[in-house]
């Protein structure tokens, strides 16, 4: 797990958008993107990128941003040649320079970036979620992350209004909508955060915990929790007429998703607000949590 601390400058857009008072920072997760998967949103993604700087946001990788090369299509290609492997690494990497294209203007405003099931590693064992991380000056933050972000300009000496976030591509779905947030809230038991997200179920769903505390200098008050899961752009659904029957059958199939019989994907992305407060009749502080769907 990568764990850091990130101190957040100002909170600056050209359009406001503020979810919670005293707003210090929007973050906008982004993951299970599947760039160049069959009916890819294109206009959809570069418009909610836009929507996103011009409201100061910062973004947060979730993994899965090409859809090439899941765990099952790499254990296969382990096998192929070593001139096979160069072919493919010079397809994907021209993939990989068509999406750096797209997500160029976002360079400096990004937290972090993590691999989920769909990723690629190149000949000389770097891999495509790193290139992507150089390109828009991000820290790659692997299988998972625990980031504190120290919010600038809160109370000197009030560590508790930081907010700390565990992030994961994500494991598990369900046939429920409840049911996907249920692999988040097992992590309340074991990891110690503000806010929980996944990606991988391709869900945009989320839940408020607030827990009861008791401050130092002896106020009874509370601190909200936040699980989500973050959304997907992997468009699961097409529809065509029937083809002629001298056409190839596999152009009348499904993806996985139709053959499973599986719900469409929650398309887009979530925002999330985050201030600071103190706490009443308290000299302490608590972070403002809230998040929109």
């Amino acid at each position: 797990m990568i764990t850091f601390s990130k101190i957040m400058g100002d909170y600056k857009g050209k359009i406001p958008f503020n979810l919670v008072d005293n707003q210090k920072i929007l973050i906008m997760p982004l993951g299970d993107i599947h760039f160049g998967s069959r009916g890819f949103p294109l206009e959809r993604f570069k418009t909610h990128l836009e929507w996103g700087m011009e409201r100061g946001a910062y973004f947060l990788g979730m993994g899965e941003y090409l859809d090439f090369a899941a765990h099952s299509q790499r254990g296969l290609m382990g096998q192929l040649r070593d001139s096979t492997k160069e072919i493919l690494d010079k397809m994907i990497l021209d993939q990989t320079e068509e999406f750096l294209k797209i997500v160029k203007s976002t360079k400096s405003r990004w937290i972090g970036l993590l691999e989920g099931d769909h990723r690629w590693d190149f000949a000389d064992g770097t891999s495509v979620d790193q290139r992507i991380c150089k390109a828009v000056d991000a820290p790659f933050l692997g299988s998972a992350g625990l980031i504190r972000l120290k919010m600038h300009k809160h109370p000197k000496d009030h560590p508790e209004a930081d907010v700390i976030i565990y992030c994961h591509h994500g494991i598990g779905s369900s046939r429920t909508e409840g049911g996907h947030l249920h692999r988040l809230s097992d992590l309340l038991k074991f990891i110690e955060a503000d806010v929980y997200l996944m990606g991988h179920s391709h869900a945009k769903i989320a839940a408020p915990i607030d827990r009861q505390m008791i401050t130092p200098d002896g106020i009874h008050s509370h601190r909200t929790k936040l699980i989500a899961r973050t959304g997907s752009w992997f468009l699961n659904y097409y529809s065509t007429g029937p083809f002629r029957l001298e056409e190839p059958a596999f152009k009348s199939r499904g993806n996985y998703p139709e053959l499973k019989s599986y719900p469409p994907s929650s398309l887009g992305g979530i925002a999330i607000g985050i201030g600071f407060e103190q706490i009443e009749k308290s000299k302490y502080y608590r972070p403002m949590i809230h998040i929109s769907l």
